[in-house]
């Protein structure tokens, strides 16, 4: 029995078909999770300024 003979695949071309492999892998995740809206940040009370005590020191 003869081994059938394997043509040597050039590194680019692996390369290119692990690239397209794992596309496909990331669209189908972000297919397959579902879309949720986009939490905005939580209203931040205003800034208040650092330089002016709360309380006036007595004295």
């Amino acid at each position: 029995m003869d081994k059938s003979e394997r043509r040597p695949i050039p590194l680019a071309v692996s390369l290119a078909g692990l690239r397209l492999m794992g596309a496909g892998a990331v669209l189908g995740l972000a297919l397959a999770v579902p879309a949720a809206p986009a939490q905005a940040d939580p209203p931040r009370p205003p800034a208040t300024t650092q330089d002016q005590p709360d309380e006036a020191p007595e004295g």
